[in-house]
């Protein structure tokens, strides 16, 4: 990594690497780092936003101006030959000569390569001729993956820059500086590097942990993959000054694992999550196949933590008594569909059973989501674990109770707003989904309740806590800010 002397007050250097690599509209980790680094450059004058070149093993400044165009995503960076620095070397192209690569890929990727040498022609022409007739071969050739990418949902294009078009020189990073990492670094920051440097410079290192999961739950993850954020996390944790946790929850269970695993932790903090607290969308229409408060909905990627399976099997026993079909029910899945859930998705777009009374959207808008939440009878999080859970959150901002598990951080977040249930005892979430069908009084408590009393930070309120933090400002106690729901 780049290292400089220098004096005088310290920047804060906050990481928007997980923001600038990723495509579609902003969910979880994304949408923390997006939404913390959009408040710093409004309210704060130290602030440098950077991204993580792991062919140069450092950061790289980015502009305020492409730091917003990335995080409203009206600009994307080529990040389609990214490669996890964990595991650069690792790959069968990385087999091939470094001098006959370039022309490997025009064998091997084809037609990213035509994509991405089309997308420099069109953004540097001069000549406006040029540039559209190398939009429309792009569009001509484009697959759903890279449309998602190049194209915005109204049709027009989005500027898909290489890095030397999107980001600046190396940060010389000094001992006068804070880095704040809020994204997932375990996919895109080399640690070892940045701990090294630290040890050289002295600078302030801060993280924000939101679980443990590969290390707590490794069978829901490829082996790799734990590896890969075991190690991260290993060095991470012993080089930070301040790790802020999301949850009470994944604050304890973090001491209690590096207790076990003799790692030094320094000081920690937790800071809530925010949420957008303004009035919900009232203007999106509902796909054509719902009908108002007639389903049920799960928004989380589907992956074998989230408890689809678990909903899935209960849902099956529920048709076989008759109970959707009676109320005209249906259940939803929203999300996009993610790892080790081959044999789920078979029998989720092919089962007979369901054809009529499942409905998945792997690539809804926010506009449809918020609709979705909008009308549903209510939410369903049966999650083995979390360690906090913004899509409860989001039921409960559109008044909407929700059968939730017992799972990590969701106690702690649901609070008395609705029910926890063993996401183990698929039973007892066949029998309440079942009660919550038919007699939609059985969740009205939980209704007013949220109505009446849910109060939650918005972003700018959780900003604020998570820089304050950084900061070391007043308002932190020992080694925990306390913060209420």
């Amino acid at each position: 990594m780049a290292a400089g002397s220098g004096g005088g007050c310290g920047r804060l250097v906050f990481d928007i690497t997980t923001t600038a690599v990723w495509s579609g509209p902003p969910v979880g980790i994304v949408r923390v780092e997006s939404e913390f680094a959009r408040w710093a450059l409004t309210h704060l004058d130290d602030v440098v936003p950077a991204f993580f070149d792991p062919d140069m093993r450092c950061f790289r400044g980015v502009g305020p101006a492409m730091a917003r165009s990335l995080i409203d995503q009206d600009t994307a960076f080529d990040g389609l030959s990214f490669v996890n620095p964990a595991r650069m070397g690792r790959r069968k192209t990385d087999r091939i000569p470094a001098a006959l690569q370039p022309y490997a890929k025009w064998v091997l990727q084809f037609r990213r390569t035509l994509l991405q040498t089309l997308e420099r022609v069109r953004l540097t022409t001069p000549s406006r001729r040029i540039a559209a007739f190398a939009d429309r071969v792009q569009r001509a050739i484009m697959s759903k993956k890279y449309r998602a990418i190049m194209v915005k949902p109204d049709g027009t294009r989005r500027a898909n820059l290489p890095k030397e078009m999107a980001f600046g020189p190396p940060v010389n990073l000094t001992a006068h500086d804070t880095l704040v990492c809020a994204g997932g670094g375990w996919l895109h920051n080399d640690i070892a590097a940045i701990a090294a440097l630290k040890r050289e410079v002295g600078f302030r290192f801060v993280l924000m942990c939101y679980d443990i999961i590969p290390e707590l739950f490794p069978h829901f993850l490829k082996a790799a993959d734990v590896k890969v954020h075991r190690d991260y996390l290993h060095r991470a944790f012993q080089a930070a000054d301040l790790v802020i946790f999301i949850s009470r929850t994944v604050e304890a269970d973090v001491k209690a694992y590096c207790e076990a695993q003799a790692l030094t932790l320094g000081a920690t903090a937790v800071c809530l999550l925010g949420t957008d607290m303004s009035a919900p969308d009232a203007t999106a229409p509902l796909p054509a196949e719902l009908e108002r408060e007639r389903y049920a909905v799960l928004v989380s990627t589907i992956e074998p933590r989230k408890g689809h399976r678990l909903i899935y099997d209960a849902w099956l026993k529920l048709l076989e008594a008759g109970i959707p079909q009676r109320a005209r029910f249906k259940l939803v899945f929203v999300g996009r569909e993610g790892w080790m859930v081959d044999e789920l998705m078979r029998d989720l777009r092919n089962d007979p059973r369901i054809a009529d009374t499942l409905v998945m959207l792997h690539d809804a808008s926010d506009a449809t989501v918020a609709a979705l939440y909008r009308d549903a009878a209510f939410c369903l999080c049966p999650s083995r674990y979390e360690g906090y859970g913004l899509p409860l959150i989001e039921a409960f901002r559109h008044g909407k109770a929700v059968l939730a598990s017992t799972g990590g951080a969701v106690p702690e977040v649901v609070g008395s707003f609705s029910p926890c249930l063993d996401p183990a005892d698929g039973e007892a979430w066949q029998r309440m989904l079942a009660t919550w069908i038919e007699d939609p009084a059985a969740r009205a408590v939980y209704e007013t309740r949220i109505r009446t009393s849910f109060r939650h930070p918005d972003w700018d309120e959780s900003a604020r806590t998570f820089f304050a933090l950084v900061h070391g400002q007043p308002g932190i106690n020992g080694n925990a800010l306390s913060i209420n729901l």
